[in-house]
Order: C-alpha cells, then structure tokens, then sequence
C-alpha cells in the first residue's frame, strides 16, 4: 500500500494502466476468439482513450468512493491491513463497473446493445479483475511505488532533509 499522497497518486497511475492494458486485450479475446496477438495489438491501440477514461474514474470517483464506502464497512479498531483489503476490494467493483460501462459504449456505442454487452461483460470482468488486481497487480504496483518512493526519499521527514542540507552546507 502506498505511504504517502506521492506514493498513492503513482500508485493508481501505474495499477491503472496495468489493468486498463490486460483487461482491454482479456476482453478482446473473450469476444473474438482471440488472445493472441491481435488482443495484445488492440489493447495498445485503445489504450491511451482508455487510460484517461479509468484515471478520471480512478481518481475522481472511484478512490473517494471507495475510501467512504471503506468507513462505512470498516471500525476504527480495525486492523490497518484489513482496511486496505477492503478498499483495495471496494476499488475493484467500482472501477469494474465504471470501465464496463466504458468498454460496452466502444463496443457497441450508445445502443440497447451496450445495455446488454455490459450485464453480459460485467461477471467475466468482474471475476477476472479481482484475482488479478489483489493477487498480482496491487503487489507489483505496491513493489514499484515503494522502490520510487524510497529513491526519491519521499517518506523522509522533511525536517531531516533541511538538517542534512544545513550539515552539508556547514561542512563547506
């Protein structure tokens, strides 16, 4: 999980675009037939519209969202890693729901079949978004952030940064 508000911001950027990536081309091949090649060139072709998509819902919608929902379920004395668990859960429905509504509009524009395909599309993504956002995603994203955080001493308080830079100053 990311420690701080930098951490978290590059956290939903990169968890983010990993997602967007592998369920565009995942669904692909549910419709075609297809997961070879084809699926993996057509996420990268749809990727940048897509991308902006789930980031205004990443972040104007589904992280508050989901942070209050997390309020609502989870007590004060409830453990830190069980709160993350549930937000990280809560994350996973909403952004399924609202990228759904997304892909169905691309597939088949504002019809009655979009209506479908979403009812049709939801349970395939939502069963295959959770596994691969809790199991595999979030760690690898959470790894990444943490190695940046760290690199770029985001978590260092700011007071030993200035000593360290007064020190250095002095010893000039």
């Amino acid at each position: 999980m990311p420690r701080n508000g930098k951490e978290g911001i590059l956290f939903s950027f990169i968890m983010s675009a990993i997602m967007i990536y592998v369920m565009a081309a995942l669904n692909y091949g549910v419709r075609t037939g297809d997961v070879g090649a084809a699926a993996w060139s057509y996420a990268v072709f749809n990727f940048p519209l897509a991308y902006v998509v789930g980031m205004i819902c990443d972040l104007g919608i589904c992280t508050p969202s989901s942070r209050k929902l997390a309020g609502m379920f989870c007590k004060e004395e409830d453990r830190p890693v069980w709160k993350g668990i549930t937000v990280k859960f809560l994350m996973v429905v909403l952004m399924t729901v609202f990228m759904t509504i997304f892909g169905a509009i691309m597939a088949f524009g504002f019809t009655g079949a979009a209506v479908v395909g979403f009812f049709e599309m939801f349970p395939y993504n939502f069963t295959i978004a959770l596994p691969i956002q809790m199991l595999i995603v979030a760690p690898l994203a959470g790894k990444i952030v943490h190695m940046v955080g760290d690199a770029a001493r985001w978590n260092e308080p700011v007071a030993v940064e200035m000593n360290a830079g007064i020190e250095r100053a002095a010893a000039l």
